[in-house]
């Protein structure tokens, strides 16, 4: 089984909506760093503009990424990428989702995170994730005319309709019919496979539930399901809907259902994520003290130790996108 970290390596507390950004949380990585390598695997950490400008968290990464023991990727927060529209300077308080840009700001906002990327690391990202999940057809067409070779941005089973920015928004995307294993995604609809040149790579997301495979018509109806109070009791007592990532509620032993229903449901990677700023006390909603940090830390290492012991080999996104690549390399 391949395992994938990817770490959103973005600004402290994004969720405070002061307009700040400070990346004070960069500086809590090397202990996170270490765990993996102890582990052996590599992360892939995902980078938004005020990261990269920052010469002391650009020279940290840098350096991972030289030595092999990590890898750079992009991370779109359209809020703090330039250029700025007018309305953005206006109201720079607003957290607007990729997908909700006109086309010419998403191209240069794109173009001007990847750019900046390539110069500060001297190699062009290969992975890319949308800020707040909010990934359409157009933004994995200016992926592929960029280079990009993998995205990470489709979340199966879970709907960011409520999820918006800007004022007046249809809000994000529906991703409830999307694949669990990585395909190729149509540009006209992202949660079909079509023939584009990027990589879709899902954050894991998997019904645990002992009698439940991914691909059955129950599975595919379930998901389809508005979010309710009865969708969440059948969750709970069948189908179990676990996300590989640190949660409020998460337990140890949601790693190991995880991995158990990967094996039944014969898929070859899993991909875990992770905030940066969650590494750090006050850095996040899920981290406000000492304690919750160390509670976290605590699942990572069973985590890590766990996947380890059953097999599983880490690989950075990048990499793992381009052994997927036909021999032809298109």
């Amino acid at each position: 089984m391949k395992f994938i970290i990817t770490v959103d390596a973005e600004a402290d507390n994004q969720w405070n909506g002061n307009g700040c950004a400070s990346v004070e949380n960069i500086r809590y990585l090397p202990r996170f760093q270490s765990l993996c390598e102890d582990h052996g695997f590599r992360p892939t950490y995902l980078v938004t503009w005020e990261v990269v400008a920052d010469m002391a968290s650009r020279d940290m990464l840098g350096g991972w990424a030289r030595n092999g023991a990590a890898e750079i990727g992009a991370h779109l927060h359209p809020w703090s990428t330039p250029p700025f529209s007018e309305e953005e300077r206006k109201e720079p308080r607003v957290q607007s989702l990729p997908c909700e840009l006109d086309n010419e700001s998403l191209d240069r906002k794109l173009v001007w995170l990847t750019e900046h990327l390539t110069n500060a690391f001297h190699l062009p990202p290969a992975g890319f994730r949308a800020g707040r999940w909010g990934l359409d057809g157009r933004t994995v067409a200016h992926l592929g005319r960029l280079g990009y070779q993998a995205d990470c941005s489709v979340t199966p089973k879970l709907n960011w309709k409520e999820t918006m920015g800007r004022r007046n928004s249809p809000g994000g995307p529906d991703f409830r019919k999307a694949p669990v294993r990585p395909y190729f995604p149509s540009c006209d609809d992202v949660c079909r496979p079509g023939f584009g040149r990027v990589l879709e790579v899902p954050p894991t997301i998997l019904y645990t539930g002992r009698f439940v495979r991914e691909e059955s018509d129950a599975a595919r109806r379930f998901s389809a399901l508005p979010d309710n109070f009865m969708k969440r009791l059948l969750d709970r007592l069948f189908f179990r809907r676990r996300w590989l990532r640190i949660e409020p509620w998460s337990r140890c032993r949601d790693w190991t259902a995880i991995y158990r229903a990967a094996e039944r449901n014969n898929l070859e990677v899993l991909e875990f994520m992770i905030h940066s700023s969650e590494l750090m006390p006050g850095g996040s909603p899920l981290s406000p003290t000492p304690e919750s940090v160390e509670r976290i830390y605590g699942l990572l290492t069973e985590l890590f130790r766990d996947y380890r012991a059953r097999g599983a080999e880490g690989i950075p996104l990048g990499e793992y996108a381009r052994s997927r690549l036909p021999a032809d390399g298109r």
